[in-house]
């Protein structure tokens, strides 16, 4: 078995939820520098402050994470540099005039359970993740072990190489401030070129099967989180049912109104709520309610669209039930566009990869990813970046319990990455 695809059955029996990566930070670490480089870690990595308290963990959730890391095979010393912060950043230092150019690999994983069924290839074959409640179903333990390949290749050829090559190992993608942590932090000022894969994308609004890629992606969607608390008043309900208000029946009322906005003709619009929690007591009429739920935009003129919507809704449900409500503001992560200039990079290093026998110049993300943020950074700087599609053959789709990937797609993703750099930071011919 490919070396690469190892590391990925790993991280998949190891997953950890965002700010929590403090296990496959290490491991990431410890597998560089085995390869000759250097790492930065932890808080070199991110910028603390960004993170809000919203995601941040607990101080015992910490060294739970650095107790359970050392438990499951990671180096103590490598535990130790991260200082309970994940996120790792090797970086290939030429020594030769040359653009900088980055690569960023997300490391977290999903707050599932993963199904340990009969046929399903993790289980059967040893490597179903071993942490309650955690997997890997969106395929970051694959960008992993991607981001590995490319370094073992650049670091056996680093003399082929000018400029600077960083790769980035990001955390808490699926959650919030990841990327803009780094970004943050500076890792993004100097950086002309940015790439960044993602298996199991689409194009012409079909998922992307083995064999096929997307160069880009420029339908990235903005993504705000909100957990709202309603706040009613308790009373029975069959005696001074008048004084009471109900925090539930808010709850309820909103979220099928939040579900009822309407489109925008500028671009897409999507809304969800997903949780919904009230209520103390059957013969009580509920005081409370938490409704958590995220709306996303395509172009700042619908994501503002939706945020009045959402906020009118809000707004006029707790006049109507005469009550109040707090939230709690997760923050933002911005849409983006891929650039044609380095689709056309990626085009042409996936025709140099036999494996892909179908390319789409453009695909589609269809939703959010923080990638966004960097690709955003790096044009500011003026630069280029692209989110590529690497088509894989999946058992269920992603943020599903039960995914899981053809794993020859990983070798591919290496090889385009490693022909993008040739065209990118390569010697002049």
């Amino acid at each position: 078995m490919n070396k690469f695809v190892e590391y990925r059955r790993e991280f998949h029996k190891y997953p950890e939820y965002g700010w929590r990566e403090i296990r496959t930070s290490a491991r990431v670490a410890e597998i560089l520098t085995s390869m000759g480089y250097e790492c930065l870690m932890g808080p070199d990595v991110v910028n603390t402050d960004s993170v809000q308290e919203a995601v941040r963990p607990s101080e015992q959730e910490v060294e739970e994470s650095k107790v359970r890391a050392i438990a499951q095979g990671a180096d103590p010393v490598f535990v130790e540099r991260t200082k309970g912060w994940p996120g790792v950043i090797a970086e290939l230092d030429s020594q030769k005039p040359g653009p900088v150019t980055a690569f960023r690999f997300d490391i977290d994983c999903l707050p599932y359970e993963e199904p340990h069924t009969s046929g399903y290839r993790p289980f059967e074959e040893g490597y179903i993740s071993c942490n309650d409640g955690l997997v890997h179903a969106c395929g970051h333990d694959a960008h992993t072990a991607m981001g590995l390949g490319i370094a073992a290749s650049l670091a056996e050829r680093k003399e082929a190489f000018t400029g600077r090559i960083r790769l980035i190992f990001q955390p808490a993608e699926e959650t919030f401030y990841g990327a803009q942590s780094v970004i943050e932090k500076g890792h993004l000022d100097d950086v002309q070129n940015f790439i960044a894969f993602h298996v199991a994308l689409s194009a012409e609004n079909k998922p992307l099967p083995s064999h096929t890629i997307c160069c880009g992606c420029k339908d990235f969607l903005s993504d705000r989180q909100l957990d709202v608390s309603f706040h009613g008043r308790a009373a029975h309900p069959c005696g001074a049912a008048q004084e009471g208000k109900n925090a539930l029946l808010a709850a309820c009322s909103a979220a099928l109104n939040l579900h009822a906005i309407a489109p925008h003709e500028e671009g897409m619009f999507r809304i969800n709520v997903g949780e919904i929690h009230a209520g103390v007591a059957a013969n009580t009429i509920a005081p409370n309610a938490l409704l958590r739920l995220e709306y996303r935009g395509e172009t700042p003129a619908v994501a503002a669209y939706a945020g009045k919507r959402v906020f009118d809704i809000l707004d006029g449900t707790a006049k109507t039930y005469d009550l109040t409500y707090t939230y709690l503001d997760y923050g933002d992560v911005p849409a983006g566009r891929s650039d044609d200039a380095m689709m056309e990079v990626i085009n042409r290093a996936a025709n140099k990869v036999p494996w892909f026998e179908k390319i789409y110049f453009e695909g589609n993300v269809g939703g959010t990813d923080d990638a966004a943020s960097m690709i955003t950074k790096v044009q500011q700087n003026g630069g280029i970046g692209t989110y590529v599609g690497i088509g894989t053959n999946t058992t269920q789709p992603v943020h599903n319990a039960e995914f899981d990937i053809d794993e020859d797609c990983i070798e591919a993703a290496i090889q385009i990455g490693v022909y993008a750099l040739e065209e990118l930071n390569g010697l002049p011919t």
